[in-house]
């Protein structure tokens, strides 16, 4: 064995810095590589053991069918597992086995966020919302925007998504309403402290995060 062989990676230690006891059996998320689920029970401030391997029951939606094999979400608010991304939620791995809508429980087998490939999602029509690190875990999102009144999209922290994390947003609603990214903080999007040019059916923008900041790469305005 290697001399500097340190342990086998399916488990790590992980310290709760979050304001509530972690419970053995409980999703956490570990940095921007994936989900992993404690082993035992994690008070604040206090490290202990984290899986990132294995097959392990969760709670599901009710209402939800899953087919095996399936990519699966985690639901942080709702604390359950979801079969189609959503905003805030985490992908989580996929399916062990099939189950039924009305079942409330399901077998996820583990596997890092960039497993999820490109993760589109679809704003609700009206009102403010905040993009997390789970929306941007895969490093590459879509958001499609049917906005029918002036609506702040807020981002997540370049400090806290992967690097080199690209953002697409595209307008679908025919109206002059604008959909306005607000940066966490004082960072910036294309070198402002807002973007909100992106006003007309089709208008879109893409940006790619430095770790520091969100340049612009590529955009399509009407004039």
């Amino acid at each position: 064995m290697a001399r500097n062989y340190v342990k086998p990676g399916d488990v790590t230690d992980y310290t709760n810095n979050t304001a509530a006891v972690i419970l053995s059996g409980d999703p956490v998320a570990i940095g921007n590589q994936q989900i992993g689920i404690a082993l035992v029970d994690i008070a604040i401030g206090a490290t202990g053991s984290v899986a990132k391997e294995g097959i392990f029951l969760l709670a599901k939606n009710i209402g939800e069918a899953v087919t095996q094999g399936q990519k699966l979400w985690w639901d942080p608010t709702a604390k359950e597992v979801i079969n189609a991304p959503a905003l805030n939620a985490y992908f989580i791995g996929y399916a062990d086995k099939a189950e039924l809508a009305a079942t409330a429980t399901v077998h996820v087998d583990l596997e890092e966020f960039i497993e999820e490939g490109p993760r589109t999602l679809t704003l609700a029509a009206t009102g403010a919302k905040t993009l997390n690190v789970g929306d941007f875990a895969s490093g590459d999102l879509t958001v499609l925007a049917p906005n029918t009144a002036a609506q702040t999209v807020s981002l997540a922290s370049v400090a806290t998504i992967p690097p080199g994390a690209k953002l697409t947003v595209k307008k679908t609603s025919a109206d002059a309403f604008a959909v306005t990214l607000d940066p966490a903080g004082a960072e910036t999007i294309a070198g402002g402290a807002t973007f909100a040019t992106i006003d007309a059916a089709n208008d879109l923008g893409q940006f790619v995060s430095t770790g520091a900041a969100w340049v612009l790469i590529h955009s399509v305005i009407a004039a």
